[in-house]
């Protein structure tokens, strides 16, 4: 799970401010055929599943369905994921699947995507990247391949806190075109959150909106990752803290990962959660 996304994917996507992703043009270029792991991340277990994770997949012209960004079950029928990954798009050509670690696997449960809700602040590359999607039907929950995961309060997480990323996003350093490699294993990785006054030293134009993570060269979110939950441990339980946003182009590169920071949009969650 390489980098991040949003310079990411806006690069892959050859997208401007504005402008929409071209989702059919990006899967017909896109290479999705490698198995390789991630570098400095490493494969759910076999027997392990990530209960939150959830896979978008856009209907493309060819009637396959593909895996674009990531997202987490917050309800049984509502997902939360980046804004930049749904912006533009049909709906109804969005599906998401749960209850998988290998995108390959054919027992996972689908659901339609009905409506998508972009913060009203968002601005990409710049702040409030988050979006809610209705879905029908709802996930069942079993508490071992699907359930949901707490994204409520208001706290600020604290620099040097251990979290959690978790993705389908490319395993190499370039995470476009035709050095991208992407694997059906869903992938984890551990790292720590970095302060804002220090993220700022490299991504100058963050705001409080967001929160960074950082680990050394070589680890790191990217390409597909986009949207995803960056989960920290709360007591007993995890707490999603994070929803993948952006990084820089080439993937693990020791420059910090960017995600929307959940606990600045407690009450814009929580209204739509009805």
């Amino acid at each position: 799970m390489y980098r991040v996304i949003i310079l990411l994917l806006a690069a892959s996507l050859a997208l401007a401010n504005g402008h929409v992703h071209d989702l059919d043009a990006y899967f017909e270029e896109a290479d999705t055929s490698s198995q390789e792991r991630v570098v400095g991340g490493y494969d759910v277990p076999e027997d392990e599943y990530v209960p939150y994770q959830i896979s978008m997949q856009f209907l493309t012209r060819n009637g396959q369905q593909r895996h674009f960004c990531g997202g987490s079950l917050i309800a049984p029928n509502r997902v939360l994921t980046a804004a930049h990954c749904v912006n533009g798009q049909n709906a109804s050509r969005i599906t998401v699947v749960a209850g998988i670690r290998d995108l390959n696997d054919s027992t996972g449960i689908r659901s339609q995507v009905q409506s998508y809700e972009m913060n009203a602040n968002y601005q990409e590359l710049v702040t409030s990247d988050i979006a809610i999607l209705k879905i029908d039907p709802p996930f069942e929950m079993d508490g071992k391949r699907i359930d949901t995961i707490d994204v409520s309060g208001s706290e600020l997480v604290p620099s040097d806190q251990e979290v959690l990323l978790t993705g389908w996003g490319s395993v190499f350093h370039f995470g476009t075109g035709p050095f991208a490699k992407y694997p059906t294993i869903l992938q984890k990785l551990n790292y720590k959150t970095l302060s804002n006054d220090k993220c700022k030293e490299t991504m100058t134009q963050l705001t409080a909106t967001e929160i960074c993570a950082l680990e050394r060269f070589g680890k790191g979110a990217c390409n597909g990752d986009s949207g995803g939950p960056l989960v920290m441990h709360n007591g007993e339980t995890l707490k999603q803290v994070g929803v993948v946003s952006y990084g820089t182009a080439f993937c693990a590169s020791n420059s910090p990962d960017v995600y929307t920071r959940v606990s600045m949009f407690d009450s814009w969650i929580k209204e739509r959660m009805a």
